[in-house]
């Protein structure tokens, strides 16, 4: 008798998939950069961080080590004119919309897998219109979209974007022109910050300054952001002076910094509907193959039992 398994369930649930177009569908937080890869249009938030963190601890609960060890290190701002950011960065809500900071490659790279569980669950309830179940079993999905740090070619190429020609008149064309395009330090101001500890000079919150031609903020300034190469950075922090950023500029760092954070890319792993279907087709052929060999198994088990019972009958027979 033929049994339902778990590829079978797989194959099935590639159905309501199959007659959804990812192609209309932006992943969340991100903006379009070409036909299969997305860029998140901010640098990932404490805000982000506290749902990823409120997510492990309601999953694996308080004393787990998935959610230990999500918390970003608040020690990287322990020097003399921000021992009281270390307090209250990532914990108090006036931070919620500034850059995560003080995290590992290791922490960025786990973080990037979580979202692209969580997005393409979301996805699969809105297709087949089913309820959000935060413990749900997420194995067998089918997967359309994969959140990643970007290459450094990746990174650059948005970066090599620069503003639009409206975001340029509109710098240009400041009453009050602020030379402050990015969240770097800029010659005039160079030093001013570290002799006022009042008017500190860091993060700024994720959605300000100027969006470059996609809607891209802090492309440039704010945080440095992770590429896929660990150590590697790109677009300079607020700790930088503007002249010593650039687009092929890469900032190395080691462990957890604070000034350094990610950004997102997001890139569509689904394949044409096409390609689905001939997908779906080879993997209905293994499973066709996996039920004749497990029959063929099965005859010949019942064969070898057979012969053992008919020895069996022989010994009886023999000894009586």
């Amino acid at each position: 008798m033929y049994r339902l398994t778990a590829l079978s369930f797989f194959i099935i649930s590639l159905l309501p998939i199959i007659s959804f177009n990812p192609y209309k569908v932006t992943p969340p937080g991100t903006t379009r950069f070409n036909d299969s890869l997305f860029v998140d249009i901010a640098e990932i938030s404490n805000l982000d961080w506290k749902e990823y963190s409120y997510w492990l601890k309601n999953m694996y609960g308080d004393n787990s080590k998935e959610y230990k060890s999500c918390f970003p290190d608040s020690t990287v701002w322990l020097t003399s004119i921000y021992e009281q950011v270390a307090k209250s960065y990532f914990k108090h809500p006036a931070y919620l919309e500034f850059p995560i900071v003080g995290i590992t490659y290791e922490q960025a790279v786990a973080y990037c897998e979580w979202r692209s569980i969580q997005v393409n669950y979301m996805l699969y309830l809105k297709q087949n219109k089913l309820d959000y179940r935060p413990r749900a079993d997420t194995v067998g999905i089918v997967q359309i979209y994969k959140y990643r740090l970007p290459t450094k070619e990746e990174w650059e190429a948005i970066a090599a974007l620069g503003f639009s020609p409206k975001t340029k008149k509109k710098i240009a064309s400041k009453r009050n022109y602020n030379p402050n395009v990015y969240n770097l330090i800029y010659p005039k101001h160079e030093g001013m910050y570290a002799s006022n500890a009042v008017n500190l000079h860091a993060t700024a919150e994720v959605k300000s300054f100027w969006e470059n031609a996609i809607g891209c903020y802090h492309i440039f300034g704010n945080v440095a952001e992770m590429t896929n190469k660990k150590g590697i950075a790109k677009g300079g922090a607020w700790l930088h002076n503007v002249n010593d950023v650039f687009v092929d500029k890469d900032f190395y760092y080691k462990g957890a910094q604070n000034w350094v954070g990610i950004r997102c890319i997001c890139e569509k792993v689904l394949k044409s509907e096409k390609e689905i279907i001939q997908d779906s087709l080879k993997l209905v052929k293994i499973e066709e193959k996996h039920i004749k060999d497990s029959i063929k198994n099965e005859k010949k088990l019942q064969r070898q039992r057979k012969n053992k019972a008919e020895e069996d009958d022989d010994d009886y027979d023999d000894i009586y």
